[in-house]
């Protein structure tokens, strides 16, 4: 009998049979014992996963809505690609799940009894997704999401410091107090909300003099970023002079607008962006950026969950991925 058969026969998901297995709570004392009888009646031998020895990994690849999964160019899957990369060289094995807008279904469907570890893109993941995981019955990371006052392991950008850097690279550029314009999600995340607070912090710091009439709230995609930008300038007279975005894509749709309303960048303005995308460097002109470090991501992520898998105190552990600013023409005098 295989767990799948067993969690069918208990009325259960293998999630929580697993749970059961490993005696972790998650499941009702009278559910408990009733599946323990099941095992018994029938003679149910769990597969032994070895604790010293590598094997099975999963990658669940969380999508809400695919903006920030599938339309940021490239970002997620470089990181995935490190990802698998280092689990090779590691001797893993990777399994990638897509879930689609229903991460409870989704894990209910897995049957963890031969999986050793677990990967979560938590881009797209709101506060609501976050009790959800702990559905999830052996060690996991969450990638892309610092899933605040959660306990989990995670891994993800040092978002704040990284705009504060990119702010502070604006800041040498002006000779007085001036104002900033804000290129932002309309979309909140983790990541967008830590972004933020960090531009908030360095426009205090730098007497940057920001107001909400200088945010452009913008579609995180290149092509609704662009319609957004337009749908604004249409009705503005002036943008100022210096922008940041809360990503490249938002950056390059909006300064496609910007040009199209005769705008001369970096004569007119400066922007700014983040992740360091491939468009980045060829767009016109050439987008000064936060480079993220996603191969590092990759290769920490895997390293922190085969600590994880191999110490059952390594829990709660999160990490911050530092990156480096780039600067291209959006940004030098002209």
């Amino acid at each position: 009998m295989t767990l799948k058969e067993l969690a069918q026969l208990a009325g259960v998901s293998p999630a929580a049979v697993s749970l059961v297995l490993n005696n972790k709570p998650g499941v009702g004392e009278e559910k408990r014992q009733e599946i323990v009888q099941l095992m018994k009646d029938y003679n149910y031998t769990p597969t032994k996963r070895s604790q010293h020895s590598p094997s099975n990994l999963l990658f669940l690849k969380f999508i809400k809505n695919g903006h920030l999964v599938e339309e940021n160019t490239g970002f997620i899957a470089s990181i995935m690609d490190s990802i698998e990369a280092e689990c090779r060289s590691r001797g893993y094995t990777l399994r990638i799940i897509v879930s689609n807008n229903n991460l409870e279904q989704t894990l209910n469907e897995i049957d963890f009894s031969s999986v050793n570890g677990v990967f979560v893109l938590g881009t797209e993941l709101d506060l609501t997704s976050y009790p959800i995981l702990a559905e999830i019955p052996v060690p996991y990371i969450v990638i892309d999401n610092d899933m605040p006052n959660f306990h989990c392991n995670t891994i993800t950008m040092a978002n704040q410091e990284m705009v504060y850097e990119a702010i502070a690279h604006l800041a040498s550029l002006k000779n007085s107090v001036d104002s900033i314009g804000y290129f932002r999600s309309y979309m909140r995340t983790q990541n967008f909300d830590e972004r933020a607070q960090g531009f908030q912090l360095a426009c205090n710091d730098y007497g940057f003099i920001h107001s909400e009439e200088q945010t452009f709230w913008l579609e995180p995609t290149m092509l609704g970023a662009y319609s957004d930008m337009k749908k604004y300038l249409a009705k503005r007279s002036s943008v100022p002079k210096y922008c940041f975005a809360d990503n490249d894509t938002i950056a390059i749709g909006a300064i496609k607008a910007l040009k199209e309303f005769h705008y001369k960048l970096p004569h007119d303005i400066y922007v700014i962006g983040f992740d360091d995308i491939g468009f980045a460097a060829i767009n016109s002109p050439a987008l000064s950026t936060m480079r993220v470090h996603k191969n590092q991501i990759g290769y920490l992520a895997v390293k922190s969950l085969n600590d994880s898998i191999r110490d059952s105190t390594h829990r709660n552990v999160k990490v911050h991925v530092g990156g480096e600013i780039v600067i291209r023409q959006s940004t030098t005098p002209s």
